[in-house]
């Protein structure tokens, strides 16, 4: 009678520690960080992860496993910080052809800064300023618009550094 009591509590308990632990990681808690390569781990879902090692080695793996090769570990990318001078520093990627682009500091309702430059094989970088300074909170995000008129806004805001 005992030892069948205690293979019924080992047996639920090992179900519900297996069915739980998916549903403490970051892959369910997070679904718009899915599909991220690198970028700054998320200490709260690391440690969440962690966690489930305690109630056995399986379920905290599994955890680990599913954050980080879904990338919901990461917390939005690589992050850029705005100088509190409202200077911002852009590392341009190479280009096998030079090409025309203009890099905009860019709020809900305005231009903050803007430069152009020209994107070519050679490893190069240039300096963005803010004219005004901004109201707090308000998220600044770097446009880029290329010499065809395409272009594309970075979807993380910009850490302002006031």
């Amino acid at each position: 009678m005992m030892n069948r009591m205690s293979r019924v509590v080992a047996g639920t308990t090992l179900l519900v520690v297996t069915a739980t632990s998916s549903g403490g990681c970051g892959y369910l808690l997070h679904p718009e960080r899915r599909g991220q390569q690198s970028g700054i781990i998320d200490g709260a879902t690391m440690v969440m992860d962690l966690l489930w090692l305690l109630p056995g080695i399986i379920p905290g793996v599994v955890a680990l496993i599913v954050d980080f090769s879904s990338g919901a570990i990461y917390v939005g990318g690589h992050r850029a910080h705005v100088a509190p001078n409202g200077r911002l520093a852009v590392r341009l990627p190479r280009a096998d052809k030079s090409q025309r682009i203009e890099l905009r500091l860019v709020t809900a309702d305005r231009v903050v800064a803007r430069r152009t430059a020209v994107v070519g094989p050679a490893d190069q970088s240039i300096e963005l300023a803010m004219a005004d300074a901004l109201p707090a909170n308000e998220p600044v995000f770097l446009e880029v618009q290329a010499e065809g008129g395409t272009s594309a806004r970075f979807a993380t805001a910009l850490i302002v550094d006031r």
